[in-house]
């Protein structure tokens, strides 16, 4: 079976992260011939992808704006692969799957993957509401519509997104992907200068009005007062370049308590080494990757209430309200108080319920059930249906 996913874009971000996991685990479907076009020119998750010899496609558009020479290229790329499946991964590439399919001959099913949630659907920008209302026109004609949250996807249909079919496929991690804890401790000193004896407050993320860093600086702030042994470590694209808000705050905290630093390759070698990660987003987040990347590692969160991250963590971690800068610091400091012990404890309940729940096998396993049915070939191991949505 031939399989296009369809993308906005190849670069940082949870959904390019899933479709690089997919795509290196191929093993799990030996059938099922994969191939990529994305929307705007590939950057690291491009990289990764093609490292797994599939075969990536590329409009070249520029960010949000389609024009007539992209939709040639869309048609033209379709109809070279001649895909039995097409995948649409986010707002733009949903769209761009529906039209590419129209472009080969005969009907070829198209299935809609949604890695976002609307908590925050004003404070995207115009063309994006523009798009969302567009796919929720048309939401009517894709096989299916996959959602990574449970949350989402309630969202989604009270928007009016409908299918002729709708599920959750929960993000997926390798617990054995990350370096151990004594090991990865040593790397974070190494590569960042930290503190020997601070409790390391991490987070990772891209530098997005959705991730709300100056939030976490406003909580990072309150949480020196009580316990100034804490450091604060926040990794992302263009996280070492702060403005407005969030450098008004760094210079308010005091000197050698923070470090900032750019796009990292190697988070997995020292994710672990952490006490706490803080994922301090206001809106937007479906499944949050990094959230379930630090569990796996064996690291306690700290999450917002937003998309599924509440759920994710469960009781092996803190969920509080967005944009509550008190709050936030609060459950900061919980973990903070727990001391060493106390922290291993919920981190190897971390791993345990990323393992029972979201283990990487499993999700593609799932998804690899998906593709044989809307293709055409029924799975000989594992039916669509035949795993439970989600933890209960």
């Amino acid at each position: 079976m031939k399989l296009l996913h369809v993308i906005t874009g190849l670069n940082v971000g949870g959904a390019e992260t899933m479709l690089a996991r997919l795509l290196e685990s191929r093993n799990l479907a030996p059938d099922i011939c994969p191939e990529v076009l994305s929307l705007m020119t590939p950057g690291v998750a491009g990289d990764r992808i093609a490292a797994t010899g599939t075969p990536v496609w590329s409009l070249g558009m520029p960010s949000g704006l389609p024009s007539p020479g992209a939709m040639a290229r869309l048609v033209a790329t379709t109809r070279r692969v001649r895909p039995d499946l097409i995948m649409g991964w986010m707002h733009h590439g949903q769209l761009a799957a529906s039209l590419g399919a129209l472009a080969v001959p005969g009907p070829v099913p198209v299935i809609w993957n949604v890695r976002h949630s609307l908590s925050g659907y004003r404070q995207e920008k115009r063309l994006s509401r523009m798009v969302l209302r567009m796919g929720a026109w048309l939401s009517g004609m894709p096989s299916a519509i996959v959602y990574n949250s449970r949350t989402a996807r309630a969202q989604y249909r009270a928007f009016g997104y409908r299918a002729r079919r709708d599920l959750v496929i929960p993000n997926g991690f390798d617990a054995q992907g990350f370096t151990s804890r004594e090991p990865a401790r040593r790397a974070l000193h190494a590569l960042f200068a930290l503190p020997e004896r601070a409790v390391l407050i991490g987070m990772i993320a891209r530098n997005h009005p959705m991730k709300d860093v100056p939030n976490l600086l406003a909580a990072f702030a309150k949480v020196q007062e009580g316990r100034p042994d804490t450091h604060l470590l926040i990794a992302g694209e263009g996280i070492d370049a702060p403005s407005g808000d969030a450098a008004a705050w760094l210079d308010r905290l005091p000197p050698g308590s923070w470090t900032l630093t750019g796009h990292r390759a190697d988070v997995p070698t020292w994710l672990a080494g952490l006490d706490v990660v803080a994922l301090p987003s206001a809106w937007g987040e479906g499944f949050p990757n990094i959230v379930g990347e630090a569990m796996a590692a064996g690291v306690p969160c700290v999450a917002t209430d937003v998309g599924d991250a509440a759920w994710v963590v469960g009781e092996t971690g803190r969920a509080v309200p967005p944009r509550d800068a008190g709050a936030l610091a609060k459950a900061l400091l919980d973990l903070a108080e727990l001391g060493p012990e106390g922290r291993a404890a919920l981190g190897h309940a971390a791993r345990g319920r990323v393992e029972e729940h979201f283990s990487l096998s499993r999700v593609m396993q799932r998804y690899a059930a998906l593709f044989r049915e809307h293709g055409g070939k029924a799975s000989p191991l594992l039916p669509a249906a035949a795993w439970a949505e989600g933890a209960r």
